[in-house]
Formats: C-alpha cells, structure tokens, sequence
C-alpha cells in the first residue's frame, strides 16, 4: 500500500509538472524569438508566419523591391523609437518596448479587401483548443503620431476643437470549430466623451481580458477607425501585442470605455466645492441625498462642471447621476 501510495503521488506531481510545461508554452511574450536589438522580423524570409507560446502568428509578405512595407498578418520587433512619424517607423510600439520594459513585442497590420474594402482579419491559431485569459496590447507609434496629430492621409483626432467623436477599435473575434464564441472589442483610441478631458489614444501596454470568449482554437483581429474615406479606413492599421495568454493582471491598466457610464466625482472628501465629471454624452438629473436617503440637491439637466456644497454640514453624502444609459452612484465625504 506504501509503495502505491508513492507511485500515485509520484504519477500526480509528474501530471502537475507536465500540465504546467504544456501552460507555460502556451504564453507568447515573443522574448525567445532571435532578433538584434533595435531591429524586426516582418517575413521577408517568406517563412509565413512565426509560432510562440504553441500559438502560430501568420505573415504574408509580398516582395515589391525589397521594401518592409509590403507584409500583412505578424511581425516582431525590438524597435525602440515612439518619435519618428510616418509608414518608415512601422515597427515600433507607442510604449517604446515590450509589456513591463521586455525587449521584443510582435507588430500587427491588417489589410483591407481591395473591393469591399472592409479589413481582413488577421487570424492566429492554437495547437489545441484551450480558455484565453488575454494579452497585453499598445498603439503603434506610425498610427499613434496619425491620430494625435494627422497627417497627409489621415485626420487629427477630435479635429481642430478636439470636439469631434472619433475612435479606433481592436475587435477579436473567439473561434471553436468554426464557430464564433464571442467578440471583444478594445478601444486604442476613444475621443466620443462629452469631456474632452478624458478622451485618449494608448500609449502605454493596456490588458485586454478574453476570458469571455471561453474555449477557442483560434482568434480573429481586425481594426476600425471612424476616420473613413473613399477606399476605407484613413488610420494606419497597426496594432502591437505582447505576453499573450499571459496571467491576468490583479490591477492591470485597462481602457477606458465611454459606453461605460460613469462618474467621477472629486475632490473626496471635499470642504466647499466638488467637480463632477461623466464619460457620456448625453445629459441627466443630478441628485445629491444625505446617508438617510434624503434629497438635498437636485439639478434636473446637469453635463458636468463645479457644484457648490460649502453649506452643507461635515458628513457621508450620495450622488446619483440618471439618464437613458442607467444610473450611476458615489459617496461623497464633506470635512
């Protein structure tokens, strides 16, 4: 029975060691991948494609004189510059290296259809079907300088008065068998925020959760940007990505999201004033209630902006913000 008894706690921690290779290797972080420093891969070799973490990233390159612009699907890089606009600085993340300051991160751009000019998903496979917690994911710095400052090809975001409601998503399709499991959508840049204050473009790596997509063999990428014109998208359609599959976070900086509501409501504790702030466009009735449950302020069309409670007394407050979105509540401390 002893003898049994080690066997089978022999049998198990092998099961246990073997289960954490098999875990291990399904994290691509790219870091093993051979590249020289301030340098990238982009499948000029016509290899096809590059697997990391048992996840096959596909490339396709067309030779057109030798030029590194013409490849779609993955790359990697080590590329190091976020200061240099244009298509010349393709290869570089907006955050200046890989995810936690790792050298080597992979690079994504996505095509679009010559006729519909609708983008072609970029779609990477696992070995097995297996649960994805998520990745690490950053602009570009070529469609980063685009968006925050334009250029010949593409506009500025939030135009001249920097009013204008423009976006740039990531959408990942999930993928079992052929059919989708679910799709997640990461904003890479989020300028539709009624305060101007809040809009963005990532600079830095941002986790993006797949964990909803459950079970899947293979994940789609495509971009959208709401700078269009006549043959599609005007925004460079490039991605960055690093440590997929990687342990989810516990306080990862994630995007913000305007069809999120939300309010923040500051300072907290305050002493005369407060600012109230909201990340939707649309107006709604502000209330403001004692611990009790008793109204003491209403303002029935409220966007935003200072509110003077220098006379209320020292005590635990409730702020309610309601419109057609929902309804959305903080406490409020007065010294």
């Amino acid at each position: 029975m002893k003898k049994f008894k080690q066997l089978l706690n022999l049998a198990l921690l092998l099961c246990f060691f073997i289960w954490h290779d098999v875990n291990a290797q399904t994290v691509a972080t790219f870091d093993d991948l051979p590249l020289a420093a301030d340098t990238f891969w982009n499948g000029s070799n016509m290899a096809g494609g590059f697997t990391d973490g048992s996840i096959y990233f596909p490339n396709t390159y067309t030779s057109f004189g030798g030029s590194a612009y013409a490849w779609s699907g993955f790359a990697y890089s080590t590329v190091v510059d976020t200061l240099t606009p244009g298509l010349p600085n393709q290869f570089a993340a907006a955050a200046g290296k890989g995810y936690n300051h790792s050298t080597t991160y992979a690079v994504s751009s996505v095509l679009a259809d010559w006729v519909t000019y609708q983008p072609i998903p970029n779609v990477i496979k696992f070995n097995t079907a297996k649960a994805i917690t998520g990745f690490y994911v950053t602009n570009n710095t070529y469609a980063y300088l685009s968006m925050l400052n334009g250029d010949a090809y593409s506009k500025k975001f939030g135009g001249s008065t920097g009013n204008d409601a423009d976006w740039f998503i990531l959408k990942i399709k999930g993928y079992h068998a052929g059919i989708v499991t679910d799709t997640v959508k990461f904003y890479l840049a989020d300028f539709r925020f009624s305060n101007n204050t809040l809009d963005y473009i990532v600079k830095d790596w941002r986790w993006c959760d797949l964990s909803s997509l459950g079970t899947v063999d293979s994940i789609a990428f495509t971009l959208w940007s709401s700078d269009v014109g006549l043959y599609g998208m005007n925004t460079p359609s490039y991605f960055c990505i690093d440590n997929f599959n990687g342990t989810t976070p516990p306080n990862a900086i994630t995007e913000n999201k305007a069809e999120q509501f939300d309010m923040n409501v500051y300072p907290n504790p305050f002493i005369n004033n407060v600012n109230v702030t909201f990340n939707d466009k649309f107006s709604g009735k502000l209330t403001l209630s004692d611990i009790r449950g008793k109204e003491i302020l209403t303002i029935p069309e409220f966007k935003g902006g200072s509110v003077d409670l220098s006379e209320l007394k020292t005590g635990i407050y409730v702020v309610k913000y309601s419109t057609s979105k929902g309804i959305v509540t903080k406490k409020l401390s007065k010294n």
